[in-house]
């Protein structure tokens, strides 16, 4: 017996990446899982990939942007299943671009794949996840603790997530629901060199790269996705990988100077 057999999970952004690989190890374990993503067909597909008998899987096409779409999600899962023993916000999307120079539609459009889906989601489960006293996974990234060059829109939008996931901590603590921030660096993917050609458009070349120049080995999703699962059993409040960042991280509290420059020593200019 796994400490996911027979629970009901939602993972949001399934349909590829990392919350597919994240749903399919829950299934491994399992967990009936409910993919939540906008592309039906990429859905499909995810599902027929990871759950080939269909038997542990639900798609439901959502759009996490959308206030109507969350709460229809989760009508769903209280309607098929009646419970919901974990939430993962998984969707979300990365950014390249300076600060000063990428307008407000870009930020709104960053804040509300980063920020606001996860808030949307939360609230629209919170009940159920109460009555289960159940998991919330919010995804972050190394940007959720420390900024970086060429990343503006990303880095502000992930530390807003960090501030939320702790605000959350704190109101459900007594209700029992577990929550946990995610915050690795870059994570291995078949585009990793190709995604971000267009967003880093007139900046340097170390801004296409996937961590933005900070130099960081790629992280293995499938190995990432197991240690979520195991942080979830442990309650762990926060995972940060690699454990190395953390403490950069407490430099930069102590002395923001001594931050940026142990930062600039490990980014490619």
């Amino acid at each position: 017996m796994t400490y996911w057999r027979d629970k009901v999970a939602v993972v949001t952004g399934a349909s590829q990446g990392f919350g597919r690989i994240l749903a399919g190890q829950l299934i491994q374990q399992g967990c009936h899982v409910v993919l939540a993503a906008r592309d039906q067909a990429k859905l499909q597909a995810a599902a027929q990939a990871i759950d080939p008998d269909g038997q542990q899987t639900t798609i439901i096409p959502t759009d996490v942007t959308s206030d109507d779409s969350v709460v229809e999600l989760f009508r769903q899962v209280q309607e098929r299943h009646g419970k919901l023993d974990g939430l993962f916000n998984i969707a979300g999307a990365s950014a390249r671009g300076l600060l000063c120079e990428t307008s407000i539609d870009d930020f709104l459009i960053s804040f509300d794949l980063n920020v606001l889906s996860s808030i949307r989601c939360v609230q629209a489960a919170c009940e159920m996840l109460k009555a289960s006293q159940g998991h919330v996974v919010n995804m972050g990234s190394l940007a959720s603790k420390s900024a970086s060059k060429y990343i503006g829109p990303y880095a502000t939008s992930k530390f807003a997530l960090a501030g939320m996931n702790h605000q959350l901590r704190l109101e459900l603590a007594d209700s029992g629901v577990h929550v946990m921030l995610v915050c690795p660096g870059p994570i291995a993917r078949d585009d990793a060199g190709q995604r971000y050609e267009m967003p880093a458009t007139g900046l340097p070349e170390a801004a296409r790269s996937p961590g933005a120049g900070v130099k960081v080995k790629a992280i293995d999703p499938t190995d990432l996705a197991r240690r979520v699962l195991s942080g979830c059993e442990k309650h762990q409040t926060e995972i940060v990988i690699p454990g190395k960042a953390r403490l950069l991280f407490s430099i930069a509290q102590l002395s923001g100077a001594w931050g940026d420059w142990l930062l600039k020593r490990f980014t490619s200019s």
